[in-house]
């Protein structure tokens, strides 16, 4: 499979004169069969939350068995709260007030419920883009050597190369919406939004003297390394579900003061 990506900056010599370059090039990567089909459900299943749910799991996604468990967490716990409260209501003394704390309690019951079904499966979005992202490795890596190749001359003879001169280092934007033009437009808009924020400036200023010295495959596998690193620790080591282990008490816990002081 081949993909077309751009990359530009700009860079001095001696300090002095400051010159722009924009290049285009072309990539050639392996894909394994299984593994683009693989992809091409996951994508297809972004536009369908429940069908995502369902199947996502076979597909390598973690998150899914985790939605059905918090949506049990929240569900059960607001139901026994709910009937709790109508227990309250019938053993004191009816007051109408009394009858609308009741409802009160169902309907911040559910809200907490539905808050917690819409969290979970924003990991389980985020999860499904990590499977994607684990699968593309190959690809990532022959960008990582072609972005070496582009800017290899550039690092060369009496280039001084700072951080503020290389602006771009390639057009994700492009590439997003060109391969994944059957994605939601707010999930295209995630995915570029996550990948302009890979620092690739700095990341090509530490390998920029294995450049210089000519070890390109070095040069590249680093650049790969820093960037998988990014990616998997800065993004998708952040989602998580332990939001759940200090929302699930709060609730439970607010909610029961709340009817032993409201109804009794």
């Amino acid at each position: 499979m081949k993909q077309k990506f751009t990359i530009e900056g700009s860079y001095t010599i001696n300090g002095k004169e400051e010159k722009h370059f924009e290049e285009a090039f072309e990539i050639e990567y392996d894909v394994n069969p299984e593994t683009e089909e693989r992809n091409n459900k996951l994508l297809k299943l972004l536009n369908h939350p429940w069908r995502l749910i369902k199947e996502g799991g076979k597909l390598g996604v973690n998150g899914v068995k985790r939605f059905s468990t918090v949506l049990f967490l929240f569900g059960g716990a607001n139901t026994i709260l709910f009937i709790y409260s109508l227990s309250r209501l019938f053993a004191s003394e009816f007051e109408f007030s009394k009858l609308l704390m009741v409802l009160l309690v169902l309907i911040v019951g559910l809200g907490i419920t539905l808050f917690s079904a819409y969290r979970t499966y924003q990991y389980v979005l985020i999860d499904t883009l990590r499977v994607i992202y684990e699968n593309l490795s190959s690809f990532f890596q022959k960008v990582s050597e072609s972005v070496i190749d582009k800017v290899e001359d550039k690092f060369k003879g009496k280039v001084d190369l700072t951080d503020n001169q290389l602006t771009k280092a390639m057009d994700f934007g492009k590439m997003v919406n060109t391969k994944y033009r059957r994605t939601p437009k707010f999930l295209r808009r995630s995915i570029v939004m996550v990948l302009n924020k890979i620092p690739f400036v700095g990341m090509l200023l530490d390998v920029k003297d294995d450049i210089a010295q000519g070890n390109k495959v070095q040069a590249s596998a680093k650049l790969y390394n820093k960037m998988d690193g990014f990616i998997s620790n800065t993004i998708f080591g952040s989602n998580n579900t332990r939001w759940v282990w200090w929302l699930l008490p709060l609730n439970i816990i607010g909610m029961v003061i709340f009817i032993r002081m409201k109804i009794g």
